[in-house]
């Protein structure tokens, strides 16, 4: 019997728990690192215009007829491919260098650019600005791929949890009857902002089950070593399967009924 598929019935010593850690982690690396793999291959397909070459009518009737993908799934790749491009060209003009940055320390999947969509000036401020602080602090020397990679990641997490407006910025409706239009402002300021840390909490927690069993399993195999993680932690297993699906969809509908 294959060794990925034994012991599924029953407890494990813990050589073979270790084991199977180790192979859960390379998994999940080797899934952060093919995300943008394929974001560099997409633009590169893109940008030679394979399709008309393949007498396709349209980029998104090369990846139906190419690759099964449908058209929404077709242009949120171009959009992904967009957001890594914008962080690599980033990190490689602050820098001033070709920077192999860590890959595996950045999980930019197809979920994060539903959140990342027309804020990436905003994310890519934030990167440059906290590679120059990290620089600084080096002394100018060379930062290790790990250390911009995790800069990079904690920016996306920071401007992903962000309200998609600043408080001050807000338009609200007229006040109801009683209250000034001030306080009306200032309470649904504070409102939209405790929805949107709700959102980045539910996000997060998604992460969280994604890190304990990776995107490609289904809920189905997922749901018994989730329902422990989630009975844990104070949640349903069926809120803890629904931040799974926002965290791997970035689809907030994913949310609907929690």
């Amino acid at each position: 019997m294959d060794s990925e598929h034994q012991d599924q019935a029953g407890p494990v010593d813990e050589a073979r728990a270790r084991e199977l850690t180790e192979q859960l982690r390379t998994a999940i690396e080797d899934v952060r690192a093919a995300v943008l793999v394929l974001a560099r291959r997409v633009r590169a397909a893109h940008q030679a215009r394979v399709w008309t070459v393949l007498g396709h009518p349209s980029w998104s009737a090369y990846a139906l007829a190419e690759f099964g993908i449908g058209r929404s799934t077709a242009y949120r790749l171009l959009d992904l491919a967009a957001v890594a491009e914008a962080i690599e060209t980033t990190v490689q003009s602050e820098l001033e260098v070709s920077h192999a940055w860590d890959s595996t320390d950045l999980f930019l999947p197809v979920r994060a650019v539903v959140d990342l969509k027309g804020r990436v000036s905003e994310l890519t401020d934030l990167i440059a600005a906290r590679l120059a602080d990290a620089h600084q602090d080096a002394g100018g020397a060379v930062l290790p791929a790990g250390t911009v990679g995790g800069i990079v990641a904690a920016a996306v997490a920071e401007v992903r949890a962000r309200p998609d407006i600043p408080a001050a910025e807000l338009e609200t409706g007229p006040a109801p009857d009683g209250i000034t239009a001030e306080a009306w402002r200032r309470h649904v300021s504070a409102g939209r902002d405790l929805v949107a840390q709700h959102r980045a909490a539910q996000h997060r927690i998604g992460v969280l089950a994604l890190e304990t069993v990776p995107a490609y399993v289904g809920d189905r195999q997922a749901e018994d070593v989730l329902a422990r993680v989630a009975d844990d932690i104070g949640i349903t297993t069926e809120e803890i399967l629904a931040c799974r699906r926002y965290a791997i969809s970035g689809d907030v509908r994913a949310m609907d009924g929690w």
